[in-house]
């Protein structure tokens, strides 16, 4: 199996599975708030008790071929299965520890080795979800060093059974359960494209090595992810659900990210994601170079639910006619997010998927070097455009009118008769804004631009960032500032900025203007915000600079910034 599978198949299936989707986020009466596969942790349930789970696990209608060909189906092109999550059970037949599906439950089938035939017949790559870490059966599970013994009210550790965490030795864990179950894994379900670690929290960098070292030795196609700890690995988890703020690069990312609030299956959470959301999703991810690993937990009897197939279909039909815009792509060679929805690139081509099409009969676009050849409306056939000529320097605007009868979410492919060259730095677009990210900004002080696309530890007024960029009209522009929190907390305002865009400068303090959408505040609230509006008194290239002031100091995180807006207000001369 070739390593460069992973940015060509761009789509993936996690499916959370365990002894955790019996209870389906319920105990003794009390539902569980967070996540479901957290339940032991969540309620402190004495193993002695929670084992005992094992006696009625018996998913008779677990059906693997069929889970397999529907997630084909669906445009995902590989798999990843919970072998063992954190409670410490494994899901398939270990010899390692009784404690499994086949040896201490009635069901007494490996569901793993079901899933590598299926993938195998169904041509899905087959990757393993593995708990190396935290262990809540184990004596000496990790996850109790000083920093991590406590999130979100709930225990890394299993404090509850075994309080004595200075008694406790992860090397012991290490040895006698995790090496050998890793080793089952590596060497009982055929080829496998990854191993999906998770919370590395007590792992030394010779143990990360070392697991390392086995998936080299036992699978040499295999890639490993980053949470395999300790700076290792062959591409990058982001954080769960986090959807980068700009475009990655230098490297392989991944996005694990929930169809409804929960990895392992909770019987009362309905707030599933429309088909709408997971298909910009998807595409919002593609344009950074991210591929989207898309979870849901199955239920106690095997089944993965109704709604999430439902919602899955929908996204598979939209796959059949639109999967060459994700598919095999490059991310958007934009400077930043255009208005009109994702971007990707392909050999030749680029990619266009409309966010809103009922209020975009027209995409207009600047930037473009490349002669335009042809347009077309994938599913469709081709439709008219006109490429004009903006300035000297070979920067066009390209118009595209849409079809009032086309699909909804529909994608514009745009062909070049010389290949694709565009305009890498800022410029205005014909709706009157101009973008600046973060991830695309020259960056000067004690702060680095994070995984996320935020830049972090801006903690002083030493941090300056700066963007070239190209500006069509003279006039008024409101300046809004997006910028986000850290996992879990809330977004804070009340820095005050300075932005110049030129000559022209403006101090302000960021005030919440409104929230960001939906998709990117499940675990990373972010909001936008504004300090005021600035003149721009001609067109032409410029440079512009965001600093602050001073910063508020109840953000114990600093200023985590995401990007700058500028949006036409017009072309009214200032006061004097």
């Amino acid at each position: 199996m070739e390593k460069n599978w992973f940015s060509q198949d761009r789509f993936g299936f996690m499916m959370h599975w365990g002894l955790y989707s019996l209870p389906a986020g319920e105990w003794k009466g009390q539902q569980c708030e967070y996540i479901g596969e957290w339940l032991q942790s969540r309620f402190r349930i004495p193993n002695a008790e929670y084992s005992r789970l094992a006696e009625c696990f018996n998913p008779v209608l677990f059906d693997a071929d069929s889970i397999v060909k529907h997630a084909r189906d669906c445009g995902m092109r590989y798999l990843v299965l919970t072998s063992k999550h954190h409670e410490g059970f494994a899901m398939y037949r270990s010899e390692v520890d009784p404690y499994n599906i086949y040896d201490a439950t009635p069901f007494k089938r490996d569901p793993i080795l079901e899933f590598a035939e299926a993938c195998y017949k169904y041509d899905l790559k087959l990757g393993l979800y593995y708990s190396q870490d935290l262990d809540w059966k184990d004596p000496d599970g990790g996850g109790y060093t000083a920093d991590h013994t406590n999130v979100g009210g709930m225990s890394w550790t299993n404090d509850w059974d075994y309080p004595n965490n200075d008694g406790k030795e992860y090397a012991r864990c290490f040895e006698r359960k995790i090496k050998p179950q890793v080793k089952e894994i590596l060497t009982r379900f055929g080829d496998l494209c990854l191993i999906w670690f998770d919370t590395p929290l007590t792992l030394s960098v010779a143990q990360s090595q070392e697991l390392c070292h086995m998936v080299r030795m036992y699978q040499p196609n295999c890639l490993v992810n980053s949470r395999i700890g300790n700076g290792l690995g062959d591409y990058s988890s982001l954080g769960d659900n986090q959807i980068p703020a700009g475009r990655k690069s230098g490297g392989l990312f991944e996005t694990a990210a929930t169809l409804n609030d929960t990895w392992g299956y909770k019987s009362f959470d309905q707030n599933w994601k429309s088909s709408r959301e997971m298909v910009t999703l998807l595409g919002r991810l593609a344009s950074r170079n991210v591929n989207y690993l898309l979870n849901v937990g199955p239920d106690p009897l095997g089944r993965i639910p109704a709604k999430a197939w439902q919602i899955m279909d929908e996204v598979g039909r939209w796959m059949e006619t639109c999967g060459e815009a994700i598919y095999g792509t490059k991310p958007s060679p934009f400077a930043g997010d255009l208005p009109s929805g994702p971007v990707t690139e392909g050999e030749d081509s680029l990619y266009f998927m409309l966010s809103e099409p009922a209020r975009q009969r027209e995409l207009a676009v600047n930037g473009i070097k490349s002669r335009v050849a042809k347009a077309e409306l994938l599913g469709e056939g081709e439709v008219s455009f006109r490429q004009t000529i903006l300035d000297g320097q070979g920067r066009s605007q390209v118009s595209i009118v849409i079809p009032e009868s086309c699909p909804d979410l529909p994608v514009v492919k745009i062909t070049m008769a010389d290949g694709v060259q565009v305009d890498h730095q800022v410029v205005q677009q014909p709706e009157g804004s101009l973008v600046f990210p973060a991830s695309a900004s020259i960056l000067e002080g004690n702060a680095k631009l994070g995984m996320g696309g935020d830049i972090e530890d801006w903690m002083d007024e030493g941090v300056c960032v700066t963007w070239p960029f190209t500006i069509f009209e003279a006039g008024w522009y409101e300046v809004e500032i997006t910028c986000g929190s850290a996992y879990g907390q809330e977004w804070i305002g009340g820095h005050r900025l300075r932005f110049a865009a030129g000559d022209a400068q403006l101090e302000g303090e960021l005030v919440y203007k409104r929230e960001l959408d939906p998709l990117t505040k499940r675990n990373y609230r972010g909001a936008v915000g504004s300090i005021g509006r600035i003149y721009i008194e001609k067109p032409g290239e410029y440079t512009a600079t965001l600093q602050a002031i001073a910063l508020n100091p109840q953000a114990s995180n600093g200023f985590l910034f995401r990007s700058v807006r500028l949006q036409s207000r017009g072309f009214e001369l200032p006061s004097s």
